[in-house]
């Protein structure tokens, strides 16, 4: 109920962002009538290559916890998760359900398949980053929006030390101090409890718990994020981004227009930034808004602009809700249902790849 209370909230708000920009939007739509659609053509097939990059990475990712997934799976779950994102205004979430529930289907482990969409999305987080660092550099001192290195940087530094602290944490003498500093920390904080008292008030769903997150950190204990996957992984990112920024560029193309070059990575950079902000769903009206903003800012024509942002959101987004559904629905059609299991078991090896083909065979 709460779900369906902030969608219609959060439609209400686009659909109020776009009714205040009616006018301009009508302008935009008419100049929409003399696109090419040759080059709208290879504006898609750009995006699916986008996405194609993402699954790519996700799934180099995946590797490391020793499952295989196909790249066209990868690919398919990385769609239907945006769709799913774009839908809500908090669609993070959303699209790590979708993608948890994609890949238990296919009998991957609940705690590999939430790591892998966790430390994929760190990936491409520091991708987008460095891609805003990159674009600040180009204008130079004729950058429009004020504060984007800044805030970059910072996101860049935080990204940084959350990797440096997995990387320590990784390392066994850390863990084996924390384990035996724990203990005392409890005590000085006045957090000790008996583990008596404790059984007999929870019953056997406080035993039930920690088995099941002992059975979690002994899958994850058999991870290895090799710096090899890592450097993969966000060089597959960094192509998804700059191939997402490749059909902003040939919006512009379909309709005989010329991008304004040097503020289009940065004005791209910033509208990814204005997306992450949970006002609506997708960041519909935001992300266009600011778009547009920046790109006029460097010397696009406002309506020429306006409906070449359209066009790129229309492929991008718009397109990405339905092609995703069908995406979901597919992946559903074609993959079973994980096995029930106890909680706190540990589950069976799932034979995969190479191993697979030679059971199947």
């Amino acid at each position: 109920m709460a779900a369906v209370v902030i969608g219609l909230a959060a439609t209400a708000l686009a659909g109020r962002v776009l009714f205040d920009s009616s006018d301009e939007l009508l302008t935009a739509a008419d100049t929409l009538t003399s696109v090419r659609p040759g080059w709208v053509v290879v504006a898609v097939l750009v995006e699916v290559l986008s996405y194609a990059a993402r699954g790519a990475a996700s799934a180099v990712v995946l590797r490391c916890g020793g499952d295989r997934v196909g790249l066209t799976v990868m690919g398919a779950t990385t769609l239907a998760g945006d769709a799913a994102a774009y839908c809500l205004p908090f669609g993070f979430a959303a699209s790590g359900v979708v993608t948890v529930g994609v890949l238990r289907r296919r009998q991957v482990g609940i705690a590999l398949a939430s790591w892998m969409f966790a430390v994929s999305s760190v990936f491409y987080v520091a991708a987008i980053t460095v891609l805003t660092i990159i674009a600040v550099q180009i204008p130079g001192e004729d950058n429009p929006i004020p504060g984007l290195q800044a805030i970059s940087i910072a996101l860049l530094g935080a990204l940084v030390l959350l990797g440096a602290g997995y990387a320590l944490l990784r390392r066994p003498t850390i863990r084996r101090r924390l384990a035996r500093a724990l203990p005392g920390l409890r005590r000085r904080a006045g957090l000790g409890v008996n583990a008596s008292t404790l059984r007999a008030g929870l019953g056997a769903d406080a035993s039930t718990l920690r088995a099941g997150l002992r059975a979690w950190a002994e899958r994850l204990r058999t991870v290895r994020l090799t710096p090899a996957a890592g450097v993969a992984a966000f060089a597959l990112m960094m192509v998804s981004w700059v191939a997402d920024v490749a059909v902003l560029a040939l919006a512009f193309v379909a309709l005989s227009a010329t991008p304004p070059w040097t503020g289009l990575l940065l004005a791209y950079c910033a509208g990814q930034i204005a997306a992450s902000m949970p006002v609506t769903p997708g960041g519909l009206g935001v992300v266009e808004g600011s778009i547009t903003l920046a790109l006029v800012a460097f010397g696009g024509d406002k309506t020429v602009t306006l409906a070449a942002v359209l066009l790129y959101r229309l492929i991008a987004y718009w397109g990405c809700i339905p092609a995703g559904g069908l995406a979901w629905l597919t992946l559903r059609a074609t993959s079973r249902a994980p096995a029930r299991q106890p909680v706190g078991t540990r589950p069976e090896p799932v034979v995969t790849g190479a191993a697979e083909t030679e059971r199947t065979s």
